[in-house]
């Protein structure tokens, strides 16, 4: 099935599923920081969200954003 293709982060490195993303090489958490499309309303479940895949994951950049 389609929806079942995962990706690995272009910013952050975290393996996500292409379709809970709005972009192709960014997980759904780097693409609401960077971009500002909808973020995914994660559910984790053994560090790993089980909606869209994203294991926490945060690049030295994205760090920087979030306390701008």
């Amino acid at each position: 099935m389609n929806d079942k293709k995962t990706a690995v982060c272009d910013e952050c490195g975290s393996k996500f599923l292409i379709s809970a993303s709005k972009m192709k090489s960014l997980c759904p958490e780097c693409a609401h920081i960077l971009y500002g499309y909808e973020s995914c309303n994660h559910v984790f479940r053994n560090g790993i969200c089980i909606k869209c895949l994203w294991d926490g994951k945060k690049s030295d950049y994205i760090n920087s954003k979030l306390f701008d």
